[in-house]
């Protein structure tokens, strides 16, 4: 993913945060929707468990230096939705994420997983990623910013 990203070009829009968080706020009470917001606060909390349950170890670290930016996440899964309610929620998340730069996008056996941002060629960092599978109706949203280069280290690491 990481030499993709290095060849996007700039010219599209950011995925829009009050959209794609208007599109999820609308969808989430759809039967069968499942959402979990976490705002900074959480977020925040969550940086200090993984801190505190792996002093010491070098991939934590890394994954530590990872979320340094990451300033709230949202994770929406409709799995569980009709069929017709699953086909309109995918067509607002569509039409939310129109117009925004993808980044990046992922085919397998007919199941596609889109991913939008906006990368930033000054500072090696992608904002505001949105991870959009409708063929596995989930979305994930990280707001804030993630450096390429710490993705760079714990990708090469595996």
């Amino acid at each position: 993913m990481v030499p993709c990203l290095s060849c996007v070009g700039t010219q599209s829009e950011a995925a829009s945060r009050p959209r794609v968080s208007a599109a999820v706020s609308e969808c989430r009470n759809y039967e069968g929707a499942e959402y979990l917001k976490l705002g900074r606060l959480a977020t925040g909390a969550l940086k200090g468990v993984v801190r505190v349950a792996g002093a010491g170890d070098s991939d934590v670290k890394e994954a530590i230096s990872l979320m340094k930016g990451i300033k709230g996440l949202t994770v929406f899964s409709y799995d569980d939705c009709s069929d017709e309610d699953r086909t309109r929620i995918d067509a607002k998340l569509t039409k939310a994420l129109t117009g925004a730069e993808m980044l990046m996008e992922a085919s397998d056996s007919g199941k596609k997983v889109r991913i939008y941002g906006t990368y930033d060629e000054k500072t090696d960092k992608v904002r505001d990623f949105v991870l959009f599978a409708p063929s596995e109706s989930a979305l994930i949203f990280v707001r804030g910013s993630v450096s390429m280069d710490t993705v760079a280290r714990i990708a090469s690491n595996d």
